[in-house]
């Protein structure tokens, strides 16, 4: 086929505008309508007529869609024999009769409309304004997909097309996928998703659902605005997965580790008011990333009201400015992401600096409805920046310092020196939920205010939170005894606690936490999900153990079930601290490659096994290491709760070998 050959006897040929999985595609003129069209082959190679009918999928859904504003219009499909002669064929999606087994190959040509523009991948970045503009029009495409029970699986800048007149067009169903059907729309290979923007639940081969699109989306609008998709650079040798370079097979291993993973990184200097609303989109968990009708409203309001900035009038233009619910994990499904009950913000402004007093992330004065945001992702918060050693000089004998290589990832501890035998720990926390209901603050700093909770006798607990009435992240303040310590000195717990209270609170009263630097390393525990390492039939070695109903602790970093069974109780966390050792009764095994060591409380009612993930050089050039940490407690013999936790500890070890 060259330029100027007539095609079916309507189509003259013009140029390749592109390259598809059946062959080039063209731009050619119909001559009977008198209107460029793009011509796109499929081929089957005398296959089944379930294999001919799946790739009929494609046009078959966009048939679906042929009246929407934002989904490329499909006008014909004909189908042409491998030795060039034309079938007989209608003028629709469902005439041109496929082959029978055994028949001759052909060539299905869908007829489709022509976007001058080509994919986005070939255009220049936009402003994240205009980026949003295309991605409402976008997400209005795939609710509507949405709702016809199918998802695109594969949104991307070269599935995307912009008409003469600026209205963005979704492009290529060649890898849709009939949401809660048994199979693709069609063949459903290894291109049904591009790993530099799907979502991690495409990538490890699990069933598409809408929420995979959001993600892809989002993705998509990143790459829009900076030119590459967020998935970050290729990390370090001793960074990355085991075995990964950068260079042929093992680039592209690394390209689908990263989305298998859910590895993103956001810039949020670049994406500016785009942030708070691909933080939500790109969340790990598909359950709490927001729906695409949801996405095409928040969108809408980045982008502004104005229809002539829209570029076209459409289904996603709005005639005037809506009152927005604010950016609150009920509203976008975001786990982990909020504290003291205040929307996300980004890390930085669009001109690179914290958004000014009073003024939220997408600009909203904070005196509507709408409360400014404070912490944002806690993936890159740095949650130490709430604590101040020199507030806490008067209580010390100068012997104070941070451990940041303990707990959790959600915490930061201080160690105050009182005096040889004696040391306090403070530990500051995010804890996801709601302070108690019908409590009041005993005190407020600002904006903030600080709860006593119930501790143990040994122990001060104190809860810090917002005015707002959208509590859903908190931030804790426990001090206790260090372990070992004597009791004395000259300060008393409590008085210890609102010392490191009032001065968390006067780091959340000036706007804006800081962001983690450097960032944690790709490899490490901070970007997994704690409650995926341990599926029903793992928990079931726990009796009575309710699989269905965790407990789920900041950014899934924790997950605890209960039984009724003997009061049993199973927890699995990320754990940091000095590499275990078997040491006073403790047990050591390897699980799947990985060492472990078990062992139990002082009271015998717990068991715990510390799955040893990765070593790194910590605080002060110390070996630290990353653990999952895996607790069965309940009324059972010593014994059988460290058989149950060291059975937890073989499934989360196996799952890990498996990432």
């Amino acid at each position: 086929m060259r330029s100027g050959d007539q095609f079916a006897d309507r189509y003259v040929l013009k140029e390749v505008i592109g390259t598809g999985r059946g062959g080039d595609v063209w731009q050619a003129h119909d001559t009977v309508v008198g209107q460029d069209v793009a011509l796109k082959p499929e081929r089957t190679d005398g296959e089944s007529e379930t294999a001919v009918r799946r790739l009929l999928g494609e046009p078959r859904a966009l048939a679906k869609f042929r009246d929407h504003p934002h989904v490329v219009t499909l006008y014909d499909v004909v189908t042409v024999p491998q030795d060039g002669s034309r079938s007989k064929d209608g003028d629709g999606p469902e005439h041109g009769a496929g082959p029978k087994d055994g028949a001759h190959s052909q060539t299905y040509w869908f007829v489709m409309e022509y976007v001058p523009s080509g994919g986005l991948d070939r255009q220049p970045t936009v402003s994240p304004e205009r980026a949003a503009r295309i991605g409402a029009q976008l997400a209005d495409a795939l609710a509507a997909l949405h709702e016809a029970g199918v998802v695109h699986c594969d949104v991307k800048p070269a599935n995307i097309g912009l008409t003469r007149h600026g209205a963005a067009k979704l492009l290529d169903f060649g890898a849709a996928y009939r949401a809660g059907g048994s199979e693709t729309i069609t063949v459903n290979g290894p291109y049904s998703f591009t790993p530099d923007y799907a979502a991690p639940e495409l990538a490890r081969g699990n069933v598409p659902r809408p929420a995979s699109d959001v993600f892809c989306l989002a993705a998509t609008l990143h790459a829009l605005v900076t030119g590459a998709p967020p998935r970050g650079d290729a990390p370090d040798d001793d960074t990355g997965p085991a075995g990964t370079g950068t260079d042929g097979e093992e680039a592209e291993r690394l390209r689908y580790w990263k989305a298998e993973q859910g590895v993103v990184e956001l810039d949020a200097a670049a994406v500016g008011p785009l942030y708070p609303v691909l933080t939500a989109m790109l969340q790990r968990d598909p359950r709490q990333r927001p729906d695409a009708v949801e996405v095409k409203r928040l969108l809408e309001e980045v982008a502004g009201s104005d229809p002539k900035s829209s570029g076209a009038a459409s289904a996603t233009t709005v005639t005037g400015r809506r009152r927005r619910r604010p950016l609150i994990a009920a509203a976008l499904g975001i786990t982990a992401v909020l504290a003291l009950g205040l929307a996300l913000v980004p890390d930085d402004g669009a001109d690179g600096k914290a958004p000014g007093p009073g003024q939220s992330a997408l600009g909203k004065d904070a005196s509507g409805s709408e409360p400014q945001a404070l912490i944002g992702d806690p993936h890159t918060a740095d949650v130490c920046a709430l604590t101040d050693p020199a507030a806490l000089d008067q209580f010390g004998d100068g012997d104070i310092r941070v451990d940041v290589d303990y707990g959790n990832f959600d915490r930061c501890d201080v160690l105050v020196g009182i005096d040889d035998k004696t040391r306090i720990d403070v530990s500051v926390s995010l804890l996801r939920g709601s302070p108690p209901e019908g409590s009041k603050p005993s005190r407020t700093v600002g904006r903030i205010g600080i709860r006593e909770e119930q501790g143990e006798s040994d122990e001060c607990k104190l809860l810090l939170t917002s005015d707002a009435d959208t509590e859903d992240t908190l931030v804790g303040v426990r001090v206790n005894m260090g372990k070992g310590s004597v009791v004395g000195g000259n300060a008393t717990l409590c008085t210890v606690a609102h010392k490191a209270a009032t001065s968390a609170a006067e780091v959340l009263n000036r706007g804006r936490l800081e962001r983690r630097s450097p960032a944690y390393p790709r490899a490490s525990l901070a970007w997994a999900n704690a409650c995926e390492l341990l599926g029903t039939k793992a928990l079931s070695v726990v009796p009575g153990l309710k699989a269905d109903v965790p407990e789920v602790g900041v950014a899934d970093w924790s997950c605890e079930w209960s039984s009724d069974v003997d009061e049993l109780d199973a927890e699995v966390s990320f754990f940091r601290d000095q590499p275990k050792s078997a040491e006073d009764g403790a047990t050591a095994v390897t699980l799947s490659g990985y060492r472990t060591i078990i062992e139990q409380n002082d009271d015998g009612d717990t068991c715990t096994a510390f799955v040893e993930y990765r070593r790194y050089s910590g605080q002060d050039a110390e070996t630290a290491a990353e653990m999952v940490r895996l607790e069965v407690g309940g009324q059972q013999p010593t014994d059988k709760l460290c058989t149950m936790a060291r059975d937890l500890a073989a499934s989360a070890a196996a799952e890990l070998r498996a990432r």
